[in-house]
């Protein structure tokens, strides 16, 4: 089998903070009131750096957590770092609108991030998010936002829910799942880490033999997208849970890239080579017991198998952060 290199990358976030005032259903990374760990401003820096001389526009870089504007002014301080790491700015920043408790104190940290560099604020509006985020600061924060930064400034990710949106921690349960179930299929979500267990039960679900075989090569080393979470490591921009590598101040991203091979990596080469799929007879040698009611697609089937190696102690290098698998 060959053994190509990682194709260049062509955008980047930096995952700053696994905190988050929400914990909602959908998240990948599984981020919560509960996190701790927060990316130094020194440690961004050199990220962004690395990236500046793997050629990364700024436009392709952005700054998420968790919930990055729980600390602004490291969230500030970062955003500044990245024109002294030889970068015009970052293309954007993302927020689920916590903070934003009146349009004054919105449109002074606008301004003051746009100063600094962040070309564009991007807003997480959606019903995983108004289980815990009120909607009328999310529509205070799109209204300022426009003010501060002009409509280009702004997206939102959901703006069809941002016109409808409403207080979903007031619905009882069942009136919670049918709206998730619903919107899930409008938006289909990643079945990483939260939301492989929160949604994927809302999902329709189909046997293993009704998944696809192909591989994964365009979401693992195709992708031309990582991101970057406050230790370091590196996963593709769409696989959480899975590691390219870990970038520290003596080894930064562009070394760990370069050097990059996929026969380092058995269990990313099975899964280029033929999906998940691969990797379930090893699973089932280890007591993997596959679901009767089926999955809700090849990437719930992969996280699920990938659970279980973490679980039995045969995660290895490729699987990780361990905190991202717990239950």
């Amino acid at each position: 089998m060959a053994t190509p290199d990682l194709i260049p990358i062509a955008a980047a976030g930096l995952l700053v903070t696994d905190w988050c005032p929400a914990r909602c259903r959908h998240c990948y990374v599984r981020a919560g009131p509960e996190g701790r760990e927060w990316m130094t401003v020194e440690a961004a820096r050199g990220h962004l750096a690395a990236l500046a001389r793997m050629g990364v526009p700024a436009s392709g870089i952005h700054i998420g957590g968790g919930e990055p504007f729980g600390d602004f002014e490291r969230l500030l301080a970062i955003v500044r770092s990245a024109q002294g790491a030889g970068l015009a700015g970052i293309g954007y920043v993302e927020t689920n609108g916590f903070w934003a408790e009146s349009a004054g104190l919105v449109r002074e940290r606008l301004a003051a991030l746009a100063q600094a560099g962040m070309m564009q604020l991007a807003i997480s509006a959606d019903p995983y998010h108004q289980e815990f985020i009120p909607p009328e600061r999310v529509q205070l924060l799109f209204d300022a936002a426009r003010d501060a930064l002009g409509p280009r400034g702004v997206r939102v990710r959901r703006w069809k829910w941002l016109r409808e949106a409403r207080d979903v921690s007031a619905m009882p349960e069942d009136q919670r799942a049918t709206l998730f179930a619903d919107f899930l299929r409008r938006y289909p979500e990643r079945m990483n880490g939260r939301a492989a267990e929160r949604l994927a039960p809302l999902a329709p679900r189909s046997p293993i033999k009704a998944l696809p075989d192909d591989g994964c090569r365009a979401a693992l080393i195709e992708s031309r997208h990582v991101h970057i979470d406050p230790r370091g490591w590196i996963n593709p921009g769409t696989c959480a849970g899975i590691v390219l590598g870990r970038a520290t101040a003596d080894d930064p991203i562009d070394a760990v890239f370069g050097r990059w091979r996929l026969d380092h990596s058995p269990l990313v080469a099975l899964l280029v080579e033929g999906g998940p799929k691969r990797l379930l007879a090893e699973a089932v040698r280890r007591g993997f017991g596959i679901e009767p009611q089926g999955y809700a697609g090849k990437c719930h089937l992969c996280w699920t198998l990938r659970s279980h190696r973490v679980r039995v102690g045969a995660g290895g290098g490729a699987l990780g952060p361990e905190s991202l698998y717990r239950m």
